[in-house]
């Protein structure tokens, strides 16, 4: 198999690129897997999870890669926010932190 580009993507995403694929053929083993995870784990719309992302990639400490970490966990509380935040060194001050949590409800 040959990869012919690479990009991050959300749950939702990935959830809806494998879903075409599969109605076009017949997945490998591993997409197979990966859409059984996706059904189960990505709730929300690929649009609205796009639209997500690049609301929060414009807050200029936040990485597409991290926005879309953040919207696939869907964080409910500042505490789990600020955990997500943490590994890549990010701090937010409180009303950074509600935007992004009132983005996310």
């Amino acid at each position: 198999m040959q990869i012919k580009s690479s990009r991050p993507a959300s749950v939702s995403e990935a959830k809806e690129i494998l879903a075409k694929r599969k109605d076009d053929g017949e997945l490998g083993y591993e997409q197979n897997q990966a859409l059984e995870n996706t059904d189960r784990f990505g709730d929300s719309d690929a649009k609205k999870a796009k639209t997500l992302i690049e609301t929060l990639s414009k807050i200029d400490k936040i990485s597409t890669e991290l926005a879309i970490k953040i919207v696939d966990i869907r964080p409910g509380n500042a505490a789990t926010l600020r955990a997500i935040l943490v590994k890549d060194r990010v701090e937010l001050n409180e009303d950074e932190l509600n935007n992004i949590l009132k983005e996310l409800a």
